[in-house]
């Protein structure tokens, strides 16, 4: 029988937690909406979780102060002193109730609650021998095509960006827009349509910068360049305005910020203010929620695009083993599974599983990944370990 089985109970336990927090920069410069500002380094929190049975699981979170409302300062705290001592001797295969004792323990703080979901998962596959997209029921490809994103200043910049994307293999490219210069934005928008012809897939994220008039006025302005999808110009509570935006405008329109639980999707369904839903497993806390939130989605006619927050390959590869199982995803362009090629070095070897803008989907046990320890390391600001 199975050695992690004792009349018919798993008796595997999580023993240790050891909590990296850690800061990498970026290759250059990322110029985000008016809201975010210019980001120079990405800060995640890497959770190792140690069992008795000798397996090990990784996970990790990304937090952002300006988008998810913490910092890896608070998420280090979270996880110290509330979440990680509450699960040690607790089964991590169990991850309905390892999810349960969280939510128990302290309400929201899904980012914290992500790392620990993901590193279960790690250790649920490894103790069956199973990928973890096989346990989420099955793949239903073998590879997804990858996407790129520029920001930039000038419409030149972002023609010239976004053509050597397209040069490059990718397959689509989101412009980030939502600045103080809406026409200026629109410029850059044309200036990359031109560029790349009709052909290329092309999406714009405002990120929560701009209200409903100017949202509006950028959409006109850009009618012509056959967008993708237009993603979060609005603030992400701003339900009624999405919607509004959605009447009043031919683009398809992404909830970004605006769908971080199942809650919120529930909430944007009923106010029938987004055409697709932008996934990241670390903004919802994990694969298990993000798998429910996709399934919402399905049932409700709801288009799925997997996105990413400057995320190291961890969450990367979190993200890419629930991707292979949905069904609603987005055929027409590729999905954000570059985010550890923005950065100096990932810590994972999941970079080389992006080849010509396609991005190949695990077969390993568990997540998948080997982990890279000198770039871990070496990114490394601070390590805390949890036991009993």
């Amino acid at each position: 029988g199975n050695p992690y089985y004792f009349f018919g109970e798993m008796v595997m336990r999580i023993t240790e937690i050891i909590l990296r927090e850690l800061r990498v920069p970026l290759c250059h410069p990322y110029r985000l909406s008016k809201e975010y500002g210019i980001m120079y380094d990405t800060t995640p929190v890497i959770a190792e979780v140690h069992t008795d049975e000798g397996i090990v699981g990784w996970g990790e979170c990304d937090p952002w102060p300006l988008f998810t409302g913490d910092s890896s300062l608070s998420v280090m705290v979270v996880l110290e002193h509330h979440i990680c001592p509450a699960l040690i001797g607790q089964d991590p295969t169990n991850i309905n109730e390892i999810h349960r004792l969280m939510d128990a323990i302290i309400r929201g703080n899904t980012i914290a609650k992500s790392c620990i979901d993901m590193a279960c998962w790690d250790i649920f596959g490894k103790a069956y021998g199973l990928p973890v997209h096989q346990l989420l029921g099955g793949k239903r490809r073998d590879t997804i095509r990858c996407f790129w994103s520029v920001g930039g200043d000038t419409p030149e910049e972002t023609a010239s960006e976004v053509l050597k994307i397209k040069k490059e293999g990718y397959w689509g490219c989101m412009i980030k827009i939502g600045t103080a210069d809406w026409r200026n934005d629109a410029a850059r928008t044309i200036a990359a349509r031109e560029a790349v012809g009709g052909d290329f897939p092309l999406c714009a994220d405002a990120n929560q910068g701009w209200d409903l008039d100017t949202a509006v006025s950028y959409a006109k302005a850009i009618s012509s360049c056959d967008l993708l999808f237009f993603e979060q110009p609005l603030q992400s509570y701003d339900i009624p305005g999405m919607a509004k935006l959605r009447r009043r405008i031919d683009i398809p329109v992404s909830a970004d910020e605006g769908v971080a639980s199942l809650q919120n999707a529930v909430d944007y369904v009923r106010g029938e203010a987004a055409d697709v839903f932008s996934i990241k497993v670390t903004k919802m806390g994990g694969i298990t929620p993000a798998k429910s939130i996709c399934d919402y989605a399905a049932a409700n006619g709801i288009s799925l695009f997997f996105n990413s927050m400057l995320e190291e390959g961890i969450t990367q590869v979190s993200s890419l083993n629930l991707a292979a199982t949905v069904t609603n995803i987005l055929t027409t362009t590729g999905h954000s599974f570059f985010s550890t090629l923005r950065l100096k070095e990932d810590i994972t070897d999941f970079y080389t599983w992006i080849k010509d803008g396609i991005t190949y989907i695990p077969q390993k046990p568990g997540l998948g990944f080997e982990v890279n320890f000198d770039s871990l390391n070496k990114y490394t600001v601070r390590t805390l370990r949890v036991t009993q």
